[in-house]
């Protein structure tokens, strides 16, 4: 999404961007910083065997393959037709890699498996760990049974506010610690621009269409428990020897 999808004919509400500033304060404590997920220091020194980061990106690519569906219920919820066409342009990138002219984004969480020696019908069928099975679960019911379109991106903004830096740090610990390539860490390269973008929409969205109390009290809840259950899911790799 970009910042073309407002409907400029509504006023941005001060109250929002008040309750905007403190929610992103409480998504900077540890525990829901992902930027501050002890797995980002590891990776960095190297200390992930191929046998957690295949694990990890494993998890990691199970709930990717999720968030087309997630954003297709919103799409269908929207009634604002400037709005939709930019969720349905989030859909292309997210399925196709239409506009950062790479690949459906779980395809590119394969190619971070692939890279540490992963075999695709291992990723494909991996037993999704307690903390995936919660983040997947909480996702579904965060889009698929709220029906209120902007209170679902509730859960988009505890994870799209924080991917650029996190995954930032990710993709780059890779590429120094382990030797991966540009393409192979395509995933979180990608996400450092895209998700930038999709963050800064959001909180236009809210600025205009999520502007009353009862919308601040789901987002909130949300936003801090979605980034809760992403941090869990980036420490599955404890699982694996």
């Amino acid at each position: 999404m970009n910042d073309k999808i407002k409907d400029t004919t509504l006023p941005k509400d001060d109250g929002t961007r008040n309750f905007i500033r403190a929610l992103s304060g409480e998504l900077a404590m540890p525990g829901r910083c992902l930027a501050l997920h002890p797995v980002i220091a590891k990776l960095e020194r190297g200390e992930l065997s191929l046998t957690q980061i295949t694990g990890l990106m494993s998890q990691i690519y199970r709930q990717t393959t999720e968030v087309v569906r997630w954003l297709g219920y919103v799409y269908a919820k929207c009634p604002i037709l400037a709005v939709r066409r930019e969720i349905f342009n989030n859909l292309v990138e997210e399925e196709l890699g239409g506009f950062s002219n790479t690949d459906a984004h779980y395809n590119l969480a394969m190619r971070v498996a692939l890279a540490a020696g992963a075999r695709r019908d291992a990723v494909e069928q991996a037993e999704l760990m307690p903390e995936t099975r919660a983040l997947i679960a909480y996702g579904e019911d965060c889009y698929a049974n709220e029906s209120n379109w902007v209170r679902c991106l509730g859960a988009a903004f505890g994870f799209e506010t924080q991917s650029p830096t996190a995954f930032g740090k990710i993709g780059n610990a890779l590429r120094r610690a382990y030797g991966m390539s540009a393409e192979e860490v395509a995933f979180f390269e990608v996400h450092v621009d895209v998700d930038e973008h999709h963050g800064d929409a959001i909180i236009d969205l809210f600025e205009h269409y999520a502007t009353n109390p009862g919308d601040h009290a789901v987002i909130r809840e949300r936003a801090l428990h979605f980034a809760e259950l992403y941090w869990g899911m980036l420490g599955t790799f404890e699982h694996y020897l």
